[in-house]
This record gives structure tokens, C-alpha cells and sequence, in this order.
């Protein structure tokens, strides 16, 4: 069976050049070059896109074509095309759509044009199946970012009305002088508005009969059938967790002395090695160890996670998916002082659209956001930059899926693992064995990180200045230590307080490396882990984690409960981190990610400078 084809046109105008529309180009092109390189589909891209390309390229490719991608100027009846002589010609869409109607492969028409609406009746009518376009007036810049982020989206797996909706929610949530949209289906017609101040342009229609075709997804061989194909079945009987402990405890040793002392005692003690392990961990890993190795209490009952099932397999990569998260927000972390040290650092056009995703994560596709693509993009940039890291040993951690290092091959297969468990293509005869591979994944993952158990994670709760006359001042740090996983097990912990010749941030969650009475130095890792006992002055620790954003409130999750415990942070409450938060993303780049009106030309072909 053929690859399918997505087919991107663009086309720009001399009198009316869109300086975006070849970052649009590039951007979408890197999203999509690794299923390309994989040859799961075929991209075909033409930058000075003529009417005689169109044809040419869709009988080229009979019946392959899934996505016709349209940018550049357009009108309510028509596309401006370039023509052979370096000019521009008129695409009418009648005589276009009668065309786009007769290939039965052709999934969605996505029209990145100025008020391309008028057109949508006339290519549903013709047999198209859905359709993107817009109502009116839309900004370059507005433009290029929906069609990043609808990009990006689809090269993570997500369908077409997924990725619709991700790029709805970021420009609704970066231009706050828009309501959120309206996803229309069927033979609407537009409203009278004119101007994208009064609702954003872009609408999703399908034809009557087709919704189906709002699921399609890019294709993909299921990378777990593939490796169990290509394996043989362990050798002997495995217990869960077996393959876990053996790949991860050696290396961890070097850093954790208890962990140390367990493997070197005579008679070997799997409970006490089980509670180091964990324990080694920064809190927000260690907790989801915990509950992988968590037995239960009733042995005619015993727990899932004991067993090769589906639970454990999601637990084993909600561990993995916790370990990226965590490792992301420390380099976020520092990415936000690094450049609040030199505004004059700048992030790059290749890099803006994992940044723009990071800031579109919503509920719905929280799930399969790829914290390890967002990890690679802040090290190409450190080490662009000459930037030194807070923890030296994050340098050596490279995610590059074409090196096949086992780290990548580990991460690969985890992903894998859970695109395989949301679209329910696990075998359950290879279910075992599968768990296994991934324990066996997750191990590797853990052990490249095993250096962070020499440093110190804590949340500082208070800081008292120690001051008697003549004599420096110190100051006293109450915190809690978060490498133990019994922190939030319901239990109170005595808060710690050391004395120390200099002072960090209050009331936040830092890593701390200390000589001595002397802070070295340490990161504060608000706004992305806050713990919420400590902004309320309560005793003990309960840390939430960021999640996503829906319109102006901010959504944690609770370390111990990523489903039901949800913190709410908006202008009415813990409005300091959603400052914070805000912050961040202004600092970032500039104000391109703060809320704001459009201010670049349109794509307009009626209008100076617009699409």
C-alpha cells in the first residue's frame, strides 16, 4: 500500500510579500520529516506554488494525496497562485474544487488564507471531505503558528480534529483579544464579521457522511509489534520488576550509600533495595516508582502492578513520563534565568514551535505531549549558547531518535508502548513480554538519571535571618528534604532547618547543592512544581505539578493523583504563580508568548500587505 501524500502549497506575492510564510514552510516540513524520512507518508512541497503544480502534483500521486495545504493570499473565490512569469494568477475555486472533489483520497483541504469561508459550500458540494478555512482577515503571524502548532500536532499521532483543536487552543490562549472558536460541521454558513476581533477566523467543516475523516491519523507501524517480532520471548521466567531492579541499582549505587550498603550486605534484602531505589529519587519520580513497586496488603487479591497487565504497563510509562517531565522543567528552569541574565539570548525560528506547543498543552492532548522533544530543544540551545548546566550531567543526555543509542531506542519504545494502549493495539498474547521490554526501558531511562540522587530537592518553607550584633547574618532554611516518596503518604514530616551564611527563594521547590554552611547555588523550579502546603503555610509537603492551560487558568495536577486532584491557579487564586507563569512566557521570547493582539499583515489579496 502506498504512502500517503501531504501535498503544501504556498504561494507569496511581490506587491504583498508574507515575510512568515516561509517559516510556515519550514516549520511544518520539520514536523513532518521524520515520518517522511520513515516513509510513512510523502511530503511534496512547492514554495511558488502554480496552477499547472496543483495538477501536476495530484495526478502524480493518484489516489495518495490525504492533505491539501494551501498558504498564501486568498479571497472568498479564489487562491493567488504564482504563475511562470514570476506573477501571481487567480485559483477560482469552482473550477478548483471540482477538481479537489474528485480524489477519493483527499481527507481535508486546509486553506491558510485570508476569508477562504465563501469557498467552503462549494468544495463540500464538490465531494471535498473537510475543510479549514477562515471568515475573514487573518494576521501572517496568526496564520503561521495555527498551522505549527496543526502540524506539530499531527506528527504526534493526533487526528485531524485533535490537531484542529490544539491550534484553536493556543491561538485562543496567546491572542486573549479573541473568544475561544467555534468548530462548525456541515454546510454552515459565515457570519457577517469581518475583523478577527470579534472571533477567531478559522472553522472546521466536514461533509455529511464524512466525519470519519476528522479521525485520520498519520500512519504507523506499531513499534511494539515490531519489536516483539524481531525478539525472542525471555529466556526464563521473569517477576515484575526484576528486569527493572537489575538494570537500574548498580549505577544508582554510585550515588546513593544506602542503596550501596543494601547491595552489599550478605543476605540480600529486596524490600530494603526496593525503598532505596525509590527513595534515591526526587520526589516527583520517586512517587511513581513507588507505586510501580507497591504490593498488596491481600494476598488472595493481589495488585495489578504485581501482574503483566495494562495497569502496570501504563504505570511503567507514567514513570518514564513523570522522569521526562521533571527533567524538562529543570532545564525550562533555567532556560527562563538564563535568559532573564541575557535578554539578548534568542530563540530560534526551528525552535519556537515546540516552545508554542509546550504553551498549547490542553486536557485533551496533555497525554501525548512529548517532554523529551522539548528536553532536546533546550540542550541544542545550551549547548548553542555556551550555556553552562545546573546539573552538569543533563549535557550528556542526548534524545536524538536517529542515533539509536540505547537511551533512544529505550525512549522509542516506551512512546511506543503508550500510542499502542490509547489507540488499543496491544496484543495480549504479547502482553507479558511487552511489559517486560518496557521495565526493562524504563530501567535504562532511570539509570542515565541516576546521577540526581547526589543532589537535594526541597522545598523551602520559611527562611529566618539570624543577625546578633557585629557578627554576619545567616539564615535559617525550614525545609523538606524530597527524595523520600513517604513525604506525601499522609504522614507529617518534621520540616528540617539548617543554617546557611546565604539565603534562596522562599516558599518554593528548589534543587539545592550545598558545601559546608554555604549554599553553592540552587534553581527554583516555580512556577512548574509548586507545593501548595508551603504557599498556604501548612505542615508538610504536597507538591502539584503544571499540567495545561485552559483560556486564563492555569491546571496542576497532584503528584500522588494525576486524575482527580486538580489545583486551579488563575487571578483569584495563588495569583502569584500564574504572574510567575505569565512571566515565563514573556521572558521566553521576548512578549511572543504573551497575551496579545495580532499586530502582523494579513492574508489578504485585497490589502497592502495582507493574506
Amino acid at each position: 500500500m502506498k504512502a500517503p501524500v501531504l501535498f503544501l502549497t504556498f504561494a507569496n506575492d511581490p506587491d504583498n510579500h508574507l515575510a512568515l510564510l516561509k517559516r510556515e514552510r519550514k516549520n511544518i516540513m520539520r514536523s513532518l520529516r521524520e515520518h517522511d524520512d520513515s516513509r510513512h507518508i510523502k511530503v511534496v512541497t512547492e514554495s511558488g506554488t502554480t496552477i499547472e503544480d496543483i495538477f501536476e502534483i495530484f495526478h502524480a500521486y493518484e489516489n495518495q494525496v490525504a492533505i491539501f495545504h494551501y498558504g498564501g493570499h486568498a479571497g472568498g473565490s479564489h487562491l493567488r497562485l504564482e504563475d511562470d512569469g514570476s506573477g501571481t494568477a487567480d485559483a477560482q475555486i469552482v473550477g478548483l474544487a471540482k477538481f479537489l472533489g474528485q480524489q477519493e483520497s483527499l481527507k481535508l483541504a486546509f486553506l491558510n488564507g485570508c476569508a477562504t469561508g465563501p469557498q467552503v459550500s462549494t468544495l463540500l458540494e464538490n465531494g471535498v471531505k473537510a475543510v479549514i478555512a477562515t471568515s475573514s482577515k487573518i494576521q501572517d503571524q496568526m496564520a503561521t503558528e495555527f498551522a505549527e502548532q496543526f502540524y506539530f500536532a499531527l506528527s504526534n499521532f493526533a487526528s485531524i480534529q485533535k490537531s484542529f483543536d490544539t491550534a484553536t487552543a493556543f491561538i485562543s490562549a496567546k491572542y486573549s483579544s479573541h473568544p475561544p472558536i467555534d468548530i462548525h460541521r456541515g454546510l454552515s454558513t459565515w457570519g457577517e464579521a469581518e475583523d478577527p476581533e470579534e472571533g477567531l477566523p478559522w472553522g472546521l467543516f466536514v461533509a455529511k457522511g464524512a466525519e470519519d475523516s476528522l479521525q485520520w491519523t498519520l500512519p504507523q507501524a506499531s513499534q511494539i509489534e515490531k519489536t516483539i517480532r524481531g525478539r525472542m520471548a525471555y529466556e526464563q521466567r521473569m517477576e515484575v520488576n526484576d528486569l527493572l531492579i537489575d538494570t537500574v541499582c548498580e549505577e544508582l549505587a554510585l550515588y546513593s550509600k544506602d542503596l550501596d550498603y543494601e547491595l552489599n550486605k550478605e543476605n540480600l534484602v529486596i524490600a530494603s533495595i526496593i525503598r532505596e531505589i525509590v527513595d534515591s529519587f526526587p520526589l516527583p519520580i520517586g512517587e511513581q516508582l513507588r507505586k510501580l513497586f507497591t504490593r498488596s496488603n491481600n494476598p488472595s487479591e493481589p495488585d495489578e502492578m504485581e501482574l503483566f497487565t495494562e495497569t502496570r504497563l501504563r504505570q511503567i510509562y507514567q514513570t518514564h513520563r513523570a522522569t521526562a517531565q521533571f527533567i524538562a522543567f529543570i532545564l525550562l528552569s533555567q532556560l527562563w534565568d538564563a535568559k532573564y541574565e541575557n535578554p539578548e539570548l534568542q530563540i530560534d525560528e526551528d525552535h519556537v514551535v515546540v516552545f508554542n506547543s509546550f504553551f498549547a498543552i490542553s486536557e485533551e492532548n496533555f497525554g501525548r505531549f512529548d517532554y523529551f522533544a522539548l528536553t532536546k530543544v533546550i540542550t541544542d540551545i545550551f549547548d548553542a549558547h555556551h550555556i553552562s548546566y545546573f546539573l552538569e550531567e543533563l549535557k550528556e543526555i542526548k534524545v536524538n531518535p536517529d542515533s539509536n543509542s540505547e537511551l533512544s531506542n529505550a525512549i522509542q519504545f516506551l512512546e511506543a508502548a503508550n500510542k499502542d494502549l490509547l489507540n488499543n493495539k496491544i496484543n495480549s498474547d504479547d502482553l507479558e513480554n511487552i511489559c517486560l521490554q518496557a521495565e526493562e526501558a524504563l530501567g535504562h531511562v532511570l539509570r542515565t538519571v541516576a546521577f540526581m540522587a547526589k543532589y537535594k530537592l526541597a522545598t523551602i518553607k520559611n527562611i529566618e535571618i539570624i543577625k546578633r550584633r557585629h557578627e554576619e547574618a545567616n539564615y535559617r532554611h525550614s525545609h523538606i528534604e524530597l527524595n523520600r516518596a513517604i513525604t506525601i503518604a499522609g504522614t507529617k514530616i518534621t520540616e528540617i532547618g539548617e543554617v546557611f551564611k546565604n539565603f534562596t527563594d522562599n516558599k518554593s521547590v528548589l534543587f539545592l547543592k550545598t558545601h559546608e554552611n554555604n549554599i553553592i547555588s540552587y534553581l527554583s523550579l516555580s512556577p512548574f512544581i509548586i507545593d501548595l502546603n508551603a504557599l498556604d503555610n501548612e505542615h508538610s509537603s504536597k507538591l502539584y505539578l503544571f499540567s495545561y492551560q485552559k483560556k486564563a487558568d492555569y491546571y496542576y495536577q497532584f503528584l500522588n493523583n494525576y486524575k482527580d486532584d486538580l489545583l486551579v491557579i488563575n487571578d483569584s487564586a495563588y495569583k502569584r504563580i500564574k504572574d510567575e507563569f505569565e512571566k515565563f512566557k514573556a521572558n521566553i521570547h521576548g512578549n511572543a508568548y504573551a497575551p496579545q493582539k495580532a499586530q502582523t499583515p494579513a492574508r489578504g489579496s485585497r490589502f497592502s500587505r495582507k493574506r
